[in-house]
């Protein structure tokens, strides 16, 4: 039976291609047919879901009039389809019976380990054992890497070797040791070396576990579950963020909702400020992430002194933090972060360089509709954010709703990397499913390396998001990837490979060239939106 499912996925896979590559209208006669066909294959060889997925799309079919579908229409039509066909893994059959209980609900509140090791191999197999187990995972070979990805995407757990070339896992534990400790990330050092003595000094540097080479995975998957369930316990009696004295993203939206319901009773304004720290990558690449932990905690012991007596200041993430201002319209408001505006640049930080100033943006709203959710009015603060940096910074913008419904600021560039069109179509739809009500991209699809670099589109001053087929014609992911960390502005860049390839010099390759993450073909849309949320976020 197996082998009549193989070909099938081929044939629907060779007639979508085929329309892809028509680019023209598509008969509703030809439309038809093609699902009625699939309906009864893909049920006779039981692939019930397809064939109930194909009955589903019949029935619209039917209730439509006829039309000529253009390339746009169908490929919405039969996006589903397409993503139910993709997610075919030869070896297993279609299910999707339960989708409230399938795994992909919950890949965005997986807990995120960040591992360090320059055994690749290694690096590969812990990074597929967690991820079958419901962690997200980034793995990298690079100290720097491991630096940044810490400080910017505040990881659950770190695993670090300790035999790292040049800078070895103890510095690395040094360096992070006091951000480590603040805000209690669970760290197991991992090395081939098990003696007393090493691990004494793994355990006086800050190491909450330690294990030697080779690993029991069983058992490391273990240690971390005991880990992380120890941190989620801390975090929930916890509700101060440890660095900056400012309370946390955990009591965010309980504290809004108190105060919101206070100002419906008593008809009061509250009002809401996203703030935004100017230039803040430039001040950890330039003097060092200590110097830049000591400027979030400064700025956030700054607000609150400068605040009134009832805001409250959380920190958001990053160097991201919200203000919320009970009892304060909107034009008060903007007054008030005006004034912590002008007598913040007015400070000094001391840096190993010599001193320096800083500025910060903002984006204020006042809360007018208590039945808009929460995530709306964060949105239109951080448009109006992105209006103050987009000006020029160092300013504080007021929200106007009109004005923010009717012309979003693109804050990203997508590009989509894959000579298959159906991949394209897939990947295209799932990234702006994860965007909707989030952040406004500009997502771009290109069928080789080639067709990318052709024009300017990818030399713009905004963060780029690619993904990047690994293996293509005419030019290989590798040299795409390549080309793109040779362009003047490649620190804008953040790479996800797609890779069918499971040689161990390919994966190291991409990683070396400063891949940011990998993901092995076939994969969960659901799980890649979840990846591109984590690795977004510390992009804008």
């Amino acid at each position: 039976m197996m082998k009549y499912r193989e070909a099938l996925m081929t044939q629907i896979h060779r007639q979508l291609e085929a329309w892809f590559d028509h680019n023209g209208p598509l008969p509703h006669e030809e439309l038809y047919r093609f699902l009625h066909s699939l309906k009864g294959t893909s049920g006779t060889i039981g692939l019930t879901d397809l064939s109930q997925l194909s009955q589903t799309l019949l029935d619209k079919l039917e209730a439509m009039p006829p039309k000529q579908w253009q390339p746009a229409e169908w490929r919405e039509f039969l996006l589903a389809l397409i993503t139910l066909c993709y997610e075919q893994r030869t070896e297993q059959d279609l299910l999707l019976d339960n989708p409230n209980n399938s795994r992909e609900n919950c890949y965005e509140s997986q807990p995120l380990v960040l591992i360090l090791d320059d055994d690749v191999t290694l690096l590969m197999y812990v990074k597929e054992y967690l991820e079958k187990r419901n962690w997200s995972v980034i793995a990298t070979v690079h100290p720097h890497k491991a630096l940044d990805y810490f400080h910017d995407m505040n990881p659950d757990c770190l695993i670090v070797d300790l035999n790292i070339p040049e800078t070895g896992g103890f510095q690395i534990m040094q360096t992070l040791g006091e951000k480590i400790r603040k805000q209690f990330v669970p760290t197991t050092v991992i090395s081939v070396n098990s003696e007393r003595e090493t691990r004494l000094r793994a355990y006086r540097m800050g190491a909450d576990d330690v294990m030697s080479k080779p690993l029991d995975m069983e058992e490391l998957a273990v240690r971390l579950e005991r880990q992380l369930y120890r941190k989620r316990w801390v975090n929930r009696i916890l509700f101060l963020d440890e660095l900056t004295g400012a309370y946390n993203r955990n009591s965010l939206l309980d504290t809004y909702q108190r105060l919101l319901g206070d100002a419906m009773r008593a008809d009061a304004p509250l009002s809401l400020a996203f703030l935004d720290i100017d230039h803040f990558k430039k001040v950890n690449d330039t003097y060092g992430h200590l110097v830049g932990d000591d400027v979030l905690s400064r700025f956030a012991s700054f607000i609150q002194s400068s605040a009134a007596k009832n805001d409250i200041l959380f920190r958001y993430g990053g160097e991201e933090f919200i203000l919320l201002m009970p009892q304060t319209a909107v034009a008060e408001a903007k007054l008030r972060m005006q004034r912590m505006l002008d007598e913040f640049c007015t400070l000094t930080f001391e840096s190993s360089s010599g001193p320096f100033s800083l500025s910060f943006s903002a984006g204020v709203v006042q809360i007018t509709d208590a039945e808009k959710p929460f995530p709306y009015w964060l949105e239109v603060a951080d448009t109006s954010l992105y209006k103050a940096k987009s000006l020029g910074r160092c300013r504080i913008e007021e929200a106007v709703l009109s004005e923010t419904d009717a012309a979003p600021q693109i804050k990203l560039k997508v590009a989509i990397i894959d000579d298959d069109p159906m991949i394209r179509t897939m990947l295209t739809e799932s990234v702006k499913a994860g965007f909707e009500g989030w952040i406004h991209a500009d997502i771009q699809e290109f069928r080789d390396g080639e067709v990318f670099f052709q024009g300017d589109w990818h030399r713009g001053p905004e963060p780029y998001l690619v993904i990047l087929d690994g293996i293509m014609p005419m030019m290989d992911g590798l040299e795409v990837l390549q080309r793109i960390r040779a362009l003047p502005n490649s620190k804008h860049y953040t790479v996800i490979m797609l890779t069918g390839r499971t040689e161990e010099h390919d994966i190291v390759r991409a990683l070396q060239l400063g891949a940011d993450d990998y993901m092995t073909k076939p994969f969960s849309p659901k799980e890649l939106e979840a990846r591109i949320k984590r690795l977004v976020k510390r992009m804008v």
